[in-house]
């Protein structure tokens, strides 16, 4: 559960005909000051999760311009965070949706959105991507902001593999670090080819150009 000396601050998520409102961490720090040495020296654990990251609302918006990948399709959202993209995917009437994170407290506050905006839960599962504990393989898996460690990539790489169907689409939003580079010219080593479309996020006054990556197995 969130820790209950925690306070909580409501953002507003405003696209199209879509109107949320996300229930966030008012103050990252103070999560991240309860983060033991023990905990981060174990795993480098940190409450990324507990931000509302431009990559989540690039990826929201993109998945509303286009329901037509996601309607009547099984879904796997990879690190749900506080479940914005979660929501807006369930909106678009998904044949199932499994929404995973590697943080309890993120399920928790994803399912206290999802209740907040009286939208239908979807399946809620806890999951670490290096050994994922999956029972079938999905049409389409997506994910914003998860490739910020070059330890992930190969994880991550494996999951696509034995996880998408032949013909599903994998969907990563990415804000353009340089990190991740590396990530996609991997994937052209396994078979898959992408597209790469672009939404503006503004934050905090500035603009940040998501980057929109669609990805499938080559022909």
């Amino acid at each position: 559960m969130p820790k209950p000396i925690l306070n909580l601050e409501t953002a507003q998520f405003d696209f199209k005909d879509t109107h949320l409102k996300i229930n966030k961490v008012e103050n990252l720090d103070d999560l991240v000051n309860q983060v033991s040495d023990d905990e981060f020296n174990k795993d480098e654990r940190m409450p990324y999760w507990a931000e509302l990251w431009p990559s989540a609302i690039g990826l929201s918006r993109f998945i509303i311009k286009n329901p037509e990948l996601f309607h009547k399709y099984n879904v796997l959202e990879l690190g749900c965070g506080l479940g914005l993209t979660s929501m807006v995917l369930m909106q678009q009437n998904p044949a199932s949706l499994v929404c995973t994170d590697y943080e309890n407290d993120s399920l928790v506050l994803a399912r206290k959105n999802f209740q907040q905006n009286n939208i239908k839960l979807p399946h809620f599962k806890w999951l670490d991507w290096r050994n994922p504990q999956l029972d079938k393989k999905f049409e389409r898996i997506i994910a914003s902001d998860v490739l910020y460690e070059e330890r992930f990539f190969q994880p991550l790489i494996d999951l696509f593999l034995n996880y998408i169907q032949r013909d599903g689409y994998i969907i990563i939003a990415e804000p353009n670090r340089k990190i991740a580079i590396p990530f996609f010219e991997k994937l052209k080593n396994y078979g898959y080819q992408y597209t790469i479309h672009f939404e503006d996020v503004d934050q905090n006054g500035k603009t940040i150009i998501v980057s929109i990556y669609l990805i499938r197995k080559s022909k």
